[in-house]
Formats: structure tokens, sequence, C-alpha cells
């Protein structure tokens, strides 16, 4: 697992997202990471399930898709 170092534009850039999204700061934080790290899935059940952003899914490992 690679560790990874936070930079200025890492701490900015999700006021940006949470503006321009409905999302909370630190929703918005978790989406930064998972995008810095070249994420292509967020599991999370407090997100909204199919919600895409720059290539990043967010998906609720809870949702029953049968």
């Amino acid at each position: 697992m690679d560790v990874m170092v936070t930079q200025v534009d890492d701490i900015l850039a999700p006021t940006d997202l949470a503006r321009l999204h409905p999302l909370s700061f630190w929703d918005a934080l978790v989406i930064r990471a998972a995008l810095a790290a070249r994420c292509s899935v967020l599991y999370s059940e407090d997100l909204q399930h199919g919600f895409r952003i720059d290539g990043l899914e967010i998906t609720n490992p809870f949702v029953d898709t049968m």
C-alpha cells in the first residue's frame, strides 16, 4: 500500500468540490483523496450511490443490485 503525502492542493480542492456539488467539505475531502490515489471506485454508504466525478464512481456496497 502506498502512502500519499498531502499537498496544499489536496486541502484546497475539496472546497471547490463542496461548492460545485451537494457535498460536505469532509465528503469532498474523501473524494479528493480517492481521486489523488487514482481510485476508480469509492465504497461508501454515506454518499450518493452511482455518483461519478472525474472517473471516480461512488458505490454503496449495501445497495441491493438484484
